[in-house]
């Protein structure tokens, strides 16, 4: 795990939480128990920011059902959403260059959600990553997957990026984040921003780069990784924020 400063609740001023394998289960159920705990950080004045690899309209429908008020991450950091404005950081054109020759070599077939898709190609997840990869090296692109599917992005764009830009946004800094996530597109986040979580089903390389690893999967991992971090605690079978509520990040 990667080094971190000691643990000081006050401190943790946002928090990015990954959605498919994080805060859902593998069939995509949400976890209400995550959301509870979540919820009561964002009206304490923390604000929640989902950064997700899916498209604006369903991350940014999410956060708004869930009651979150932070930053939207998009498209694995390629879009951010914040405050009735969209700030464009990804570009699709080397990623759609890569996916037109790779589908001369071999059958891909993007997601239906890639309809809404602005910054990054979206393939299904059965096929062959590894090849894919491979056939895609050295075509200024980077190539990643979540189990739920692969993507086809600009070179060296990541949720880092996106995060990096929301932390801006709210006026603080990557110090002041911590991030909750499974996967290899999780990475760089969990390393770079003040906390990094890996729940319990994370891969390797995420656990690795993470300062906490919890034994739980999915969203009671988040739950325990905000225990970690003192942010909230269970009493009688409930989820209580340890924070008053203070005044919100602009």
């Amino acid at each position: 795990m990667s080094p971190r400063r000691v643990v000081d609740a006050g401190a943790v001023k946002a928090l990015a939480v990954d959605v498919d394998g994080t805060l859902t289960d593998p069939e995509r159920n949400v976890s209400l128990e995550a959301v509870e705990a979540l919820r009561s950080l964002d009206k304490a004045g923390v604000p929640v920011m989902l950064a997700s690899g899916n498209v604006l309209p369903i991350a940014y429908g999410l956060s708004q059902y869930l009651g979150f008020k932070g930053p939207v991450i998009a498209e694995n950091g390629g879009i951010v959403y914040y405050h009735r404005q969209v700030h464009v950081l990804g570009d699709q054109t080397k990623p759609m260059e890569a996916f037109e020759y790779l589908r001369s070599k071999m059958p891909a077939e993007r997601l239906f959600t890639d309809r809404w898709r602005e910054t990054e190609i979206g393939l299904l997840p059965s096929i062959d990553y590894p090849e894919v990869k491979r056939m895609l090296e050295g075509m200024g692109v980077d190539v990643e997957t979540t189990g739920f599917a692969v993507h086809i992005m600009r070179s060296g764009m990541n949720k880092l990026v996106g995060v990096r830009k929301a932390a801006e946004l709210l006026g603080i800094s990557l110090d002041d984040v911590a991030a909750f996530g499974d996967s290899e597109n999780d990475e760089q986040m969990i390393r770079e921003c003040g906390w990094g979580i890996a729940v319990g089903n994370a891969a390797e390389g995420t656990k690795r780069a993470a300062s906490y690893v919890a034994k739980s999967e999915d969203g009671a991992g988040i739950v325990e990784g905000l225990e970690w971090l003192g942010l909230v605690q269970r009493c009688s079978g409930k989820i209580i924020c340890r924070l008053s509520a203070v005044k919100r990040v602009p």
